[in-house]
């Protein structure tokens, strides 16, 4: 299986896919972007170092991601530890930051969260977001990885979901 991507090699030119291009991978940046606005400005709301090292685990993940996709699109290779990682660096992350919600429940009112997230244009926004993050659940499960195609449609439905979730969060 050598020169497949997610094969356990650093492949070779014939490995990448067509259409992994940099505008691709610079596509990739935006919603890890977004989630870092987003999830920054929670991180100054909740003063949890737990919480913080979560969120910051789940950006490192996103950032390695997009790093794999640059090396697709300019090295023509494929690094599959940047890609991979993110399978156990994101749940870790994600599992740290819903552990700090308890950990820490003294700094934080579930009830001033939910009036927040429950006012127009907030509640709006993270409706559409979670809808979105649904969806890529969906297209984790049908869509072939390896199709550039599918790529630009995860990447756009996943852009406009961190989008809308940061604007919940900022709002």
């Amino acid at each position: 299986m050598a020169g497949r991507i997610g094969s356990g090699e650093v492949g070779r030119s014939d490995s990448v896919p067509e259409g992994f291009t940099l505008p691709m991978a610079l596509m990739d940046c935006v919603p890890v972007a977004f989630f870092c606005v987003g999830a920054g400005v929670l991180a100054t709301r909740f003063d949890s170092t737990l919480f913080r090292v979560g969120i910051a685990l789940v950006v490192l993940a996103g950032g390695l991601k997009v790093s794999w996709k640059l090396v697709l699109a300019l090295a023509k290779k494929d690094v599959r530890f940047l890609n991979r990682q993110m399978r156990y660096l994101m749940p870790v992350g994600f599992v740290l930051a819903f552990i700090s919600l308890a950990v820490d429940r003294a700094l934080w009112s579930p009830a001033a969260v939910l009036a927040h997230v429950t006012t127009m244009p907030s509640l709006l926004f993270l409706v559409v977001g979670l809808a979105g993050m649904f969806l890529m659940g969906w297209f984790a499960r049908h869509l072939d990885g390896r199709d550039a195609k599918a790529n630009w449609h995860e990447q756009a439905v996943n852009a406009i979901s961190q989008l809308c979730i940061m604007l919940a969060s900022v709002l």
